[in-house]
């Protein structure tokens, strides 16, 4: 059976050269247009029969060896999705291109701004499903822009552990209570705040607050885990959490708890 490496030497797009192949690797050079390499090139590795992965053919020499917030891994491959596509034919070698082909847009504009494009990634480890369906959520609730906020840090209905909107069960509580977002509707000539309760939307609310409180604490994990790790920041990329804790740590001459 045809090996994804082939597939992929078939349906390199312009921009990219193979140099090497075979069925298990595949080594050229990317030159996407308008990003920092558009003529020099970076200089890529792709192995894999089924799931390819790609990372620089040296490490460290053009983009940083290893950087969660620029997605690349501890094993030094990029991170392209939540899911390694596989591919089998043309059409799937086709996808994969055009996943690498956001991917190393997204590292020029991090490169150029040291902040990675906001609406292009998923968040690290365990916590990634959880913004996905964080997302998927907000989207059918139709609050994209609240939870983008709340994403960000921003104080709101949906991170504020006062308003009590689900128990351990993650079953809706406190129906008798107003909405936590303010909706309201007309009674008797004025508007009034809704109850909890009357709201239409009330579990898909809830679920998403309680996918938000399940994102957050796995990104906590993920990132104590790259504390425990000893990587040390590549201090490329703006608001990095490694770095704050580098710094925590040289202020304090101890890790803080």
């Amino acid at each position: 059976m045809k090996s994804a490496t082939l597939y992929l030497a078939d349906t390199a797009p312009a921009w990219f050269s193979v140099e090497t192949l075979n069925s298990e690797s595949l080594v050229g050079r990317a030159r996407v247009p308008k990003t920092p390499w558009a003529t020099s090139g970076l200089r890529l590795h792709i192995f894999g029969r089924r799931q390819p992965r790609v990372r620089e053919e040296a490490p460290g020499t053009d983009l940083p060896s290893r950087c969660p917030e620029r997605h690349i891994q501890g094993d030094r491959t990029f991170c392209l999705g939540l899911h390694y596509l596989t591919v089998r034919s043309v059409k799937e070698a086709g996808q994969w291109w055009v996943q690498l082909d956001q991917f190393l847009r997204c590292q020029g504009a991090a490169e150029l701004t040291r902040v990675w494009p906001v609406k292009q990634a998923l968040d690290h480890g365990d916590a990634g499903p959880h913004h996905e369906r964080a997302l998927a959520l907000a989207a059918e609730a139709g609050v994209e822009e609240e939870y983008a906020s709340a994403r960000l840090g921003d104080p709101n209905w949906l991170t504020d552990p006062k308003l009590h909107l689900f128990d351990e069960k993650r079953h809706p509580i406190n129906g008798r209570a107003r909405c936590p977002r303010g909706c309201r509707r007309r009674a008797r000539g004025r508007m009034v705040r809704i109850l909890r309760t009357d709201c239409r939307k009330r579990q898909l609310l809830v679920d998403l607050a309680f996918t938000e409180q399940l994102r957050r604490k796995a990104l906590d994990r993920y990132w104590q885990h790259v504390f425990n790790d000893g990587e040390k920041c590549c201090r490329t990329m703006r608001g990095c959490p490694l770095a704050a804790h580098e710094d925590r740590i040289e202020e304090t001459g101890r890790e803080k708890p």
